[in-house]
């Protein structure tokens, strides 16, 4: 009985055999693709703080920096909002406690460009003229622009 066992289990082993399909390698392609988005972004997220400090006399300019990076080819452009007190595209600082505002100036430099793959520095500069404070109340004044970059 043993032998006829043997014999059957070798027949189910040719016969699975025979049905599966062959192990023999063949060759063939894949085509693997991907689609580059023009895209910006800013390096530092942080927000950017520009404190002209203590103003008694002259005009006073000063600077921040930022960096961004864009995929290579993709045009830029940055672009600074008016702020939250802004008059007639006049930029304007509140005072903390008082209905005064004090005028100023802000720029971006590059505002305009064409990412490479690599950080770009930003400079922002802000200015003040002694004109525009010396008749406004003493205290401390504030805006919050926004900056953006549109790819």
């Amino acid at each position: 009985m043993a032998q006829y066992n043997l014999r059957f289990l070798a027949a189910l082993g040719l016969a699975l055999t025979l049905s599966m399909p062959s192990l023999a390698s063949s060759g063939g392609s894949m085509r693997v693709r991907i689609f580059v988005e023009s895209a910006c972004k800013f390096i530092n997220s942080n927000a950017i703080n520009m404190d002209f400090g203590d103003l008694a006399h002259g005009n006073r300019s000063i600077n921040a920096s930022t960096q961004i990076n864009c995929v290579n080819g993709t045009p830029f452009k940055l672009q600074l909002n008016e702020g939250l007190y802004a008059i007639n595209s006049q930029r304007r600082m509140k005072h903390a406690t008082q209905a005064a505002w004090l005028p100023y100036g802000l720029s971006v430099s590059p505002a305009t460009g064409t990412g490479n793959g690599q950080n770009i520095n930003v400079a922002l500069t802000a200015t003040v003229k002694e004109i525009d404070y010396q008749s406004k109340p003493i205290g401390h004044y504030n805006d919050v622009v926004i900056l953006t970059i549109n790819p």
